[in-house]
């Protein structure tokens, strides 16, 4: 008997809420819905700032950024933006590419991320 009694209390406390609230079971249910479709507005807005990987094939020459390579020349202000061209040998996983640099340059590890390179041609 009190099962049952806990289990009137429960459906009507449960009934009781979902009106306080103006929803019934089956609005309830849809906000699954309402769920995928938030989540679908926030990728499309995510997306749209996200760049396209420009793709490097080995012997394709790209040009290397010279932000967080050390030169000579005294002042960043000063010094070229862009180094190279390099010629790339192979790609690394998704997003790192090794180049091929001059002998000058053997203290420097050869494999650099997608966002520090810029094709030739463009």
């Amino acid at each position: 008997m009190e099962e049952i009694l806990a289990l009137i209390q429960f459906t009507f406390l449960k009934t009781h809420l979902l009106e306080n609230y103006q929803q019934n079971p089956i609005s309830t249910a849809s906000g699954q819905r309402r769920l995928e479709s938030k989540i679908w507005h926030f990728k499309k807005y995510a997306d749209r700032n996200r760049e396209i990987v420009p793709d490097f094939q080995p012997g394709d020459k790209v040009w290397l950024a010279s932000k967080n390579i050390n030169t000579k020349i005294p002042t960043k202000k000063l010094s070229e933006r862009w180094l190279g061209p390099f010629e790339v040998l192979k790609k690394i996983g998704s997003h790192a590419y090794h180049l091929k640099l001059p002998q000058q340059w053997k203290s420097f590890h050869p494999i650099f991320h997608v966002s520090l390179l810029e094709p030739v041609n463009k």
